[in-house]
């Protein structure tokens, strides 16, 4: 488009502005006036000129010229607004036609007469705390001259928020500093401040109270010292991505262990908070307790009789136990033979002491790595990790065992029937493939008592079907006790 003014008419106004601004004695309100009001000399064809400031979520007009002087004083959120990006990025926005983007309240633009937006970023510390805007009365008003010369303006705004008096500063910093002060210590929500090595720089009531540990404590060490150490790896790993660049925020469930031992869950959100060069300063913090949730979500997998795991557990974690696993695995099914007698004999509160007597000293026998879920009634699964054959069949002895141990100090007696699947990595089979055949198995042990325990291979399971066998016997690898 044709320029309706030369380089050398923008460069004398803009020098003139300056010596305007030299002589307000750092007045920001007088520096902004200037600002606006310049604005419209150096680029006649703008229609209006507007500072506006950033104050916590709301944009606040502070000064304004043309068609944007009836603006001044008006205050509004500037969620999902050109103010937004350019707060957030940092970057000049432009918006060449109000009624076609989706930053611009089109009806609002349209019963003003503001066909063209671009804004500048105001920076003062290292942060965007305002923009000037400028407004254009026609669609693609502003070309990137203009643009450099809204830069330079806001440059000036800048300049003179550094020149404010000192008592004036001082006055914002004490007003700032008492909205944060306010914030961090009332907030519903724990936050802290923690420095790049991990140590706690600032915490507020709230994080103190979650994470149980006092104030004096936490300064004195570390987030690393109160994390639960099954969460600490993929915590540092997050805090490496966080610091590399690699992410700018994360969010994670993780386990805090309070100074009286007990487990709390929180849901932590981390940022980044670095200075004018980038270089890390310190992490903002953020946590809430979901413990309640996650202790809610605990039961749902678990059978509330027995505090065993239950079928929805299994189901959920069968892959993550078994999919990886390089060597061999055993899953048992036990059913408890004599169990209707103990209901029907001594009633279902002792059915249901039975159930629970039988879980816990099934427990005793397991190894660290072993798990043992209730999927029904008086049905188990026993789930054996990185186990070969002969030390299946060894625990499954010890099982029955336990079990005979347990009756002679009961009025009940009840036995177990087992049925076994190995698998391994090379043929992966689904639970519901394993549990069938395993209850198979089970069940061919119960209609023949006495029969010692016998592990089919998956892979001779799959493969019968395969053969077009269907379900009929499975082929089994004679290995007993």
């Amino acid at each position: 488009m044709t320029r309706p003014s030369s380089h050398a008419h923008w460069s004398k106004e803009l020098l003139g502005v300056q010596s305007a601004i030299a002589t307000t004695s750092g007045d920001i309100d007088q520096v902004m006036d200037l600002i606006v009001e310049g604005a419209l000399r150096v680029i006649p064809h703008a229609g209006g000129a507007l500072v506006e400031m950033r104050d916590a979520n709301e944009g606040e007009y502070r000064a304004g010229s043309g068609m944007a002087a009836p603006f001044i004083g008006l205050r509004e959120s500037f969620a999902g607004t050109l103010f937004e990006q350019c707060v957030l990025t940092g970057r000049p926005q432009y918006c060449p036609d109000t009624q076609d983007d989706p930053h611009v309240d089109a009806a609002a633009c349209r019963a003003v007469g503001i066909a063209a937006i671009l804004l500048a970023p105001i920076a003062y510390e290292g942060a965007v705390i305002g923009a000037l805007k400028l407004y254009g009365p026609r669609t693609a008003a502003f070309d990137e001259q203009d643009l450099l010369i809204a830069q330079l303006l806001a440059g000036l705004i800048t300049t003179g928020l550094a020149r404010m008096e000192r008592r004036d500063a001082h006055s914002q910093l004490d007003r700032m500093a008492t909205r944060f002060k306010a914030t961090f210590d009332q907030a519903a929500v724990g936050i802290a401040h923690v420095a790049p090595d991990g140590d706690f720089l600032l915490v507020n009531d709230r994080f103190c109270g979650i994470v149980g540990h006092s104030r004096e404590a936490l300064i004195h060490g570390g987030f690393q010292q109160i994390t639960h150490a099954d969460d600490l790896d993929s915590d540092l790993d997050n805090v490496h991505r966080l610091v590399t660049g690699e992410i700018v925020s994360y969010v994670m469930e993780k386990r805090y262990v309070r100074a009286d031992r007990q487990i709390v869950w929180v849901n932590l959100t981390v940022s980044l908070v670095r200075d004018a060069l980038g270089v890390p300063e310190f992490f903002v913090a953020v946590i809430e307790d979901i413990t309640r949730r996650k202790t809610a979500e605990e039961r749902a997998l678990h059978d509330p009789l027995t505090g065993l795991p239950n079928r929805r557990w299994l189901t959920e974690h069968f892959g993550s136990l078994f999919g990886a696993m390089p060597g061999e695995s055993v899953i048992a099914y036990l059913d408890l033979d004599g169990f209707k007698a103990v209901n029907d004999r001594f009633g279902h509160a002792e059915g249901d002491r039975c159930l629970s007597d039988v879980a816990t000293c099934l427990e005793r026998v397991l190894r660290d790595r072993d798990s043992i879920c209730r999927i029904a009634g008086d049905e188990f699964v026993i789930l054996m990790p990185d186990t070969d054959h002969e030390t299946a069949l060894q625990l499954i002895s010890a099982f029955r065992d336990a079990v005979r141990t347990l009756c002679r100090e009961r009025p009940w007696k009840i036995g177990i029937s087992t049925g076994a699947v190995a698998i391994d990595a090379q043929q992966f089979a689904s639970l519901e493939d394993v549990l069938e055949a395993a209850d198979r198995q089970m069940y061919r042990a119960k209609k023949e008592p006495g029969i010692a325990p016998i592990i089919c291979n998956i892979r001779d399971v799959l493969a019968g079907r395969q053969g077009g066998h269907g379900p009929g016997p499975l082929r089994s690898e004679p290995a007993r006790v």
